[in-house]
C-alpha cells in the first residue's frame, strides 16, 4: 500500500497547491482590519518581532486561540514575514493529514478502507479551502488527524491486553512495552492539548475520551471479575495499569494546556486556561434571539478587537465595577445559563437544532462563504466531497466499528468514535460555523472508508446484514444532511464585498452589471444600494453614488443615514461643478443636499457662498447663520457673515 499512498499524497498536495495558487492573491482573502485573519497576522508579527508573550498594552489574557499566532510567528521569522510561506506549510500539513487519515483507517478497518478514506478526505474541498486562508481553522485538519491517528495507535497496540501476541511477556519485555504504551498515551494527550490550543472546545473531547477509556477499562474489569473471580491476578494488576494509561493521556493534554495558562498568569495575573472569549461565544449561541449560528449581540462590534473591548465595557457598565477578563467571560456565561434555566425546553430544542446544523450540508458562513468561492472556481467545484457524503457514510462506518466489523472490538472502537460525538456536542454547545466543523471531517472520512470497504466485501460474500446496517444508518443521516436549514450561505454578502471592491478599484464596467444582478436576489436590496453608494462616494464617483443612494431611498424611504450620505454626495458633486465654473449645475445639487439633511452645516455654507457670488446676499446671510447655529464656532461661516456685512 505504500505506492498508492505515495501517489495519493502527491496528487493531494498538487490539488491543494493549485487551489492556493488561485486564491493566494484574492483581494477578499487578504488579512486586514479587525477580523480574525487580520488580528492573527498582526499578533504573529508582534511575536516574530520579539514580543514573545504578547504583553502589549493592557497586559490581558489571550482573547483568541493562541496556537495559530505562534505558528504564524514561527513561519514569519523563518520566511521574513511571508504569508505565502505560511500557506504552503498549511497545505503541506493538510497533505500530511490525508496520510494520517489513511493510517488511522488502516488500523481501524483494512487497506481498502484506508485508501478510500484518504481519497475522500483529499477531495473534501471545504477542508482545502480553509487550509489556504490565514485563519486558525487552517491547522484544524492536521491537528485533528494527528490526534485521531495517535488514538488509533494507542487502541490497536495491545494497551488493554495482559498478553502480547498471545504470549505472556517477560518482566523486562513487559516493562519496556508498558513504558512504550505510556509514551503513546502521553503523546496522544499532548496532541489533543495542541488541538485545544487552536480549538478550545476540543478540551471537552479530551475529557470525553478519558471518560470513555475509563468506562472501557471498567467494563473489561467487570468481565474479568465474572470470569476469573475477584482475587485473580489480572484483575488485581489491571486497575493501576489502566489508570496510568488514562492518567498519561490527561497528563499530556494538561502539559500543553498549561503553557497558555502560564503565559496568562505571567502577563495578567489571571488563571485563564486558554483564552477568555468562551463566555461571550456561549451567549452568542444560547439566549434570547439565538438561532444556532453567529449573531450580533447588542452593543458588541462583530470583530475580534470589537468583541474584546465591547464585552468588557458592557459587563463593567452593568455590574458597576472593574472586571477581570475571567469575570467578563463569566458575566456573559451567566446570562446564557440563566436563559437555559428559565427556558429549558427552548434551550433543548435549540441544542438539537445546532446538532442538525453541525451535520448539515448547508454552508454556515463566518467571515468567508465557501459557496461563493466555489462558484468561481472549477477546481473547488471538482473537490466536491462534503457533509452530504461524509456524514451518512461516515456515520454508518462508525456504527459498523461499534458492532465489531473493523479490527477493533466494539468497546475499543467506541473510545475512538467518542471523539465525533463529543466534538459535535462541543460545537452545538456554542454556535455552528463551517470552519468549526472541520475537525469532524477526519473521523467521518475514516468511517466512510470503512463503510464502503465493508459494503464491497459484503456484496462479494453475498452477506446482507452489514449492508442493511449501512442503509439503516446512512439513509436517515443523508436525509438529515440534505434537509434545507434556511440559513443564509453568505454568498450574497461575499458578492457584495466583491462588488464594493470593484467599485473601490474603479472598475465600474465589472461592478455595475454584478451590482444590478445582485440587487435582484439580495435579501436587503435597499441596504445593498446604500453600501454601493457609500463605496462610489469614497471612490470619488459621485454620479454613481447619488444614483445608488436614490435607488436605496426608493426601496427604503426616509432612512436617516441614507439621506445624510446622499446629502454629502450631492454637496461634493456640487462643489466639484462650482470649482469647474458650472454654477448653474452646482446650485441644484447644493439645494437638494441642504434639503435632505437639515443638520448639514457645510452644505449650507457652500450654498451660501455660491448664492453670495451670484448676488443673493440676503439668502446667503440666512444660510451662513444656519450653518453657524448648527456648528458653533464654525470659522468659515463667521468669515462669510463678516464679509456679507
Amino acid at each position: 500500500m505504500r505506492r498508492p499512498l505515495f501517489w495519493l499524497l502527491v496528487v493531494t498536495f498538487s490539488l491543494k497547491a493549485a487551489v492556493l495558487a488561485q486564491f493566494d492573491s484574492h483581494p477578499l482573502l487578504q488579512p486586514a482590519g479587525d477580523m480574525d485573519s487580520g488580528v492573527y497576522a498582526r499578533l504573529a508579527a508582534d511575536v516574530a518581532n520579539g514580543d514573545l508573550l504578547l504583553r502589549g498594552p493592557g497586559s490581558v489574557p489571550f482573547f483568541v486561540s493562541p496556537l495559530y499566532i505562534y505558528f504564524l510567528a514561527a513561519v514569519h521569522a523563518l520566511s521574513h514575514g511571508s504569508l505565502l510561506a505560511a500557506k504552503v506549510v498549511q497545505i503541506a500539513l493538510g497533505t500530511a493529514a490525508v496520510g494520517l487519515v489513511w493510517g488511522m483507517t488502516r488500523r481501524l478497518f483494512d487497506d481498502r478502507a484506508a485508501l478510500v478514506a484518504g481519497v475522500l478526505y483529499a477531495l473534501a474541498g471545504f477542508v482545502t479551502f480553509h487550509e489556504v486562508l490565514i485563519l486558525q481553522a487552517a491547522l484544524d485538519p492536521f491537528l485533528t488527524a494527528l490526534c485521531l491517528y495517535l488514538l488509533a495507535v494507542g487502541l490497536t497496540s495491545g494497551s488493554f491486553s495482559s498478553k502480547v501476541n498471545g504470549e505472556e511477556p517477560t518482566v523486562a519485555g513487559g516493562a519496556r512495552r508498558e513504558t512504550a504504551r505510556l509514551g503513546r498515551w502521553l503523546a496522544t494527550g499532548a496532541a489533543f492539548g495542541l488541538l485545544a490550543l487552536n480549538r478550545p472546545n476540543a478540551l471537552l473531547c479530551a475529557a470525553g475520551i478519558a471518560i470513555a477509556l475509563l468506562a472501557l477499562a471498567a467494563g473489561r474489569l467487570a468481565a474479568r471479575r465474572r470470569d476469573e473471580g475477584p482475587l485473580s491476578l489480572p484483575f488485581k494488576e489491571n486497575p493501576p495499569r489502566t489508570l496510568r494509561w488514562a492518567a498519561a493521556f490527561l497528563s499530556g493534554a494538561a502539559a500543553i494546556v498549561a503553557i497558555p495558562l502560564a503565559r496568562n498568569l505571567i502577563v495578567s495575573g489571571e488563571p485563564v486556561l486558554i483564552s477568555s472569549h468562551g463566555g461571550l461565544n456561549f451567549l452568542v449561541g444560547n439566549g434570547p434571539g439565538a438561532n444556532g449560528v453567529y449573531r450580533w449581540l447588542d452593543g458588541v462590534t462583530p470583530s475580534v478587537l470589537g468583541q474584546a473591548a465591547d464585552a468588557k465595557r458592557i459587563a463593567e457598565a452593568e455590574t458597576g465595577r472593574t472586571l477581570t477578563a475571567r469575570a467578563v467571560s463569566a458575566f456573559f456565561a451567566r446570562r446564557a445559563f440563566a436563559w437555559i434555566a428559565a427556558e429549558p425546553g427552548q434551550a433543548a430544542r435549540l441544542f438539537a437544532k445546532k446538532v442538525w446544523f453541525v451535520l448539515s450540508n448547508d454552508e454556515m458562513p463566518l467571515n468567508f462563504s465557501t459557496v461563493w468561492y466555489r462558484r468561481d472556481s472549477l477546481l473547488l467545484g471538482l473537490l466536491a466531497v462534503g457533509p452530504w457524503l461524509l456524514v451518512p457514510l461516515g456515520g454508518a462506518g462508525l456504527v459498523l466499528a461499534l458492532l465489531g466489523a473493523g479490527k477493533l472490538p466494539g468497546r475499543d472502537a467506541a473510545v475512538w468514535a467518542s471523539f465525533a460525538l463529543a466534538y459535535t456536542a462541543s460545537v452545538a454547545a456554542f454556535f455552528v460555523a463551517t470552519r468549526y466543523r472541520l475537525p469532524l471531517a477526519a473521523p467521518l472520512a475514516a468511517g466512510a472508508g470503512g463503510a464502503i470497504s465493508t459494503l464491497i466485501a459484503s456484496i462479494r460474500a453475498r452477506e446482507k446484514r452489514l449492508p442493511a446496517v449501512v442503509a439503516c444508518v446512512a439513509l436517515p443521516l443523508l436525509a438529515l444532511t440534505l434537509l434545507p436549514t434556511g440559513i443564509d450561505d453568505g454568498s450574497s454578502e461575499e458578492e457584495t464585498q466583491w462588488v464594493l471592491h470593484l467599485i473601490g478599484a474603479g472598475d465600474a464596467s465589472r461592478a455595475t452589471p454584478r451590482l444590478e444582478a445582485l440587487a435582484k436576489t439580495h435579501p436587503s436590496p435597499g441596504l445593498l444600494w446604500f453600501r454601493a453608494g457609500q463605496a462610489w462616494a469614497a471612490a470619488g464617483r459621485f454620479d454613481g453614488a447619488i444614483a445608488a443612494l436614490e435607488r436605496s431611498l426608493a426601496i427604503d424611504p426616509g432612512q436617516a443615514e441614507t439621506l445624510k450620505v446622499l446629502s454629502a454626495a450631492l454637496e461634493r458633486r456640487g462643489m466639484e461643478r462650482a470649482v469647474a465654473g458650472d454654477l448653474a449645475s452646482a446650485l441644484p445639487d447644493l439645494e437638494e443636499g441642504a434639503r435632505l439633511d437639515p443638520k448639514n452645516a457645510s452644505v449650507r455654507l457652500n450654498l451660501a457662498a455660491i448664492l453670495a457670488e451670484k448676488g443673493d446676499r440676503a439668502r446667503a446671510r440666512a444660510l451662513a447663520s444656519e450653518a453657524l447655529a448648527l456648528r458653533p464656532g464654525y470659522d468659515k461661516a463667521e468669515a462669510l457673515l463678516e464679509a456679507l456685512r
